[in-house]
């Protein structure tokens, strides 16, 4: 019976880094920091869309802290409500003690991404979201601290989603702004070229810190 003949190691194969007792331990800390990551996430994103459930209504501030304004869910994917209006919000700012000429983000948004072949759905919900949850905790009638601190937070997050849009465009954001809402009605399929007069709301006036 012929001896088999163990070839020499190629040179050029790819070889792996050995791990350390050093890498190994970092490694696995690593790995369950994600891991634990991933289960407080998934808990939490749980108990935020079961508003029902006794712990969602115990640790609901927390809930909140953690899902927003980053990870907002709601059922309108299996129920979508189409609006019936087309909502712009514009900003004027205040430079050297002067207010500016209103300026359209929603418009600026909507000629990024018009003839874009992959638009992100992110990029085109951020300002909308930010607008529909200002709105909504501004209507709040509720002066709890909680219900406080929603409505700071999201005036915040509104801001800090006009300042990115200003710096993008080259405008300066100033020590100033001032929100407003232009919705105009969309008119129904069977009127082709009526047109509706816009209806403006003022959202509020803010002092920029630096």
């Amino acid at each position: 019976m012929a001896e088999s003949v163990i070839p020499p190691p190629d040179p050029l194969a790819p070889r792996g880094i050995p791990l350390t007792g050093l890498r190994r331990r970092l490694s696995r800390t690593a790995v369950a920091l994600v891991g634990l990551l991933a289960l407080v996430h998934s808990t939490m994103l749980v108990l935020y869309v079961a508003t029902d459930f006794p712990p969602s209504k115990t640790y609901a501030k927390q809930i909140d802290w953690w899902m927003r304004p980053m990870f907002p869910q709601d059922w309108n994917i299996f129920a979508p409500d189409p609006s019936h209006y087309n909502l712009h919000l514009e900003v004027r700012t205040r430079v050297d003690g002067k207010l500016g000429a209103w300026t359209d983000l929603t418009a600026y948004d909507n000629s990024r991404y018009r003839g874009d072949l992959l638009p992100s759905i992110e990029d085109q919900l951020v300002l909308r979201r930010a607008v529909s949850q200002y709105q909504t905790s501004a209507r709040n009638q509720d002066r709890t601290p909680a219900a406080d601190e929603a409505r700071s937070r999201n005036a915040r997050y509104l801001l800090n989603v006009i300042r990115v849009r200003l710096d993008a465009m080259g405008k300066p954001l100033g020590d100033a702004v001032e929100l407003r809402t232009r919705s105009t009605l969309i008119p129904a399929p069977d009127t082709p070229g009526a047109t509706e007069r816009p209806t403006y709301r003022t959202l509020g006036y803010w002092t920029v810190t630096p």
